[in-house]
């Protein structure tokens, strides 16, 4: 697992001694940015504001803490980040494929497959284990 990890990691760092690699660099960063972070984090709130009991947490936080949340922290968690994140992401991800070359698409292609591809290979590999 390490000699493959580190062949694709030194497969990548070729491709960042090119010219292009600032080029990649910059499309990499704002697919990463306005597609992959955000819609975790919107998820991340959804999940643990619906999913499992917000209530319950509180006093947790609050006891190891150093700021007090309350109830105006819950609707933050619950209900205005997700509406504002996805909001962003809806936006960002119109800008990003709109706006976008042949070029920056296939990369962000390929970006999309390769974090399914190891996604689902590390939950079959955990699967089995």
């Amino acid at each position: 697992a390490a000699t493959i990890l580190s062949i694709i990691g030194c497969i990548f760092s070729l491709m960042l001694t090119t010219g292009i690699s600032s080029y990649l660099v910059g499309i990499i960063d704002s697919f990463v940015n306005e597609f992959g972070i955000l819609i975790l984090i919107g998820v991340q709130c959804i999940i643990f504001a619906w999913f499992y009991d917000l209530d319950k947490f509180i006093p947790i936080l609050n006891e190891n803490g150093h700021l007090k949340v309350g109830t105006l922290w819950k609707a933050v968690i619950k209900y205005i980040l997700p509406i504002f994140l996805i909001i962003i992401w809806v936006i960002g991800i119109v800008k990003l494929f709109g706006d976008a070359e042949p070029f920056e698409l296939i990369i962000d292609a390929i970006i999309i497959v390769a974090v399914l591809v190891v996604s689902f290979a590390l939950t079959k590999y955990k699967a089995t284990n």
